[in-house]
């Protein structure tokens, strides 16, 4: 037991300092990325879509229904996707995205206009397509003082968003998805007229005023994201011109607050081509 637990500290030390040069570097595109200016750009139009299983035209519980009434019924089942204005929810996001910029020392500018071209200085962040689906998802969670695992159905809203990168060196096609839906706040048991244990839920559900909250999150992310991907592309160009290894595998995000890199696995852009 001795013998592993130091052959993995071996391992997790061997680790850090493999990545070291890779952390140095970050932290030089940190400097030297401060005072750019980035132009975003968003689609005109969202794609909207339903997807929730329960709003099929061809559920059996529809059959006798006529044209009108399963329109009526399906769209009182639908949450918020018909509701969600597209101009409040961009702008919402954008004010945020421009905010969190500063953050990084970065300022959402239209240098286009000075017939200037993409730079490390000059980004342009284009957020060519954004789909919005409504669908309903699974949560488990544990019930009672048993603590026994329920699973129960909730309403997610899916936003899947495609990215055209370009400061110069980069010209990159990413892709990223979030998840806003409901969650369970609590569950206990209880009996009913026949004794049958009934598991009771109470959910926090999703709501067009909590949706706009999350193109607040969303605008925060996808500034992040941009630099982090600017930030470890740099990183890569870096290494090879010093004919050192690199992995894509090696991924890391920069926090401003606290001035610190860390690495991750899924919590980043995606090439499209990945």
């Amino acid at each position: 037991m001795i013998m592993k637990r130091i052959i993995l500290s071996l391992l997790v030390l061997m680790m850090f300092v493999s990545c070291a040069p890779h952390k140095n570097i970050a932290y030089d595109f940190v400097k030297k990325s401060k005072g750019a200016s980035v132009a975003f750009y968003v689609p005109n139009e969202l794609k909207k879509t339903n997807m929730r299983t329960d709003c099929k035209p061809e559920n059996p519980e529809f059959a006798s229904l006529d044209e009108a009434q399963l329109q009526d019924t399906i769209n009182s089942r639908i949450k918020i996707l018909n509701s969600i204005d597209n101009e409040v929810f961009l702008n919402v996001m954008i004010a945020s995205f421009e905010e969190t910029l500063k953050d990084y020392n970065l300022t959402l500018n239209y240098w286009e206009n000075d017939n200037k071209t993409p730079d490390s200085l000059h980004w342009i962040v284009d957020l060519s397509h954004m789909e919005i689906q409504e669908t309903i998802g699974h949560q488990i969670t544990t019930c009672g003082a048993e603590g026994n695992y329920e699973l129960f159905p909730v309403t997610r809203i899916n936003v899947a968003s495609w990215f055209d990168l370009l400061n110069g060196d980069n010209h990159e096609l990413v892709f990223t998805e979030q998840n806003y839906e409901d969650y369970i706040v609590d569950c206990q048991y209880s009996l009913d007229s026949v004794n049958n244990l009934i598991a009771n839920v109470e959910f926090h559900n999703v709501s067009l005023d909590g949706f706009y909250d999350f193109a607040v999150m969303l605008g925060k992310l996808y500034a992040g994201y941009t630099f982090d991907f600017f930030m470890n592309e740099y990183v890569k160009k870096e290494m090879k011109k010093k004919g050192k290894e690199y992995s894509d595998e090696i991924f890391m995000r920069y926090d401003p607050y606290e001035a610190y890199i860390y690495y991750t696995t899924s919590d980043r852009l995606v090439r499209i081509n990945e």
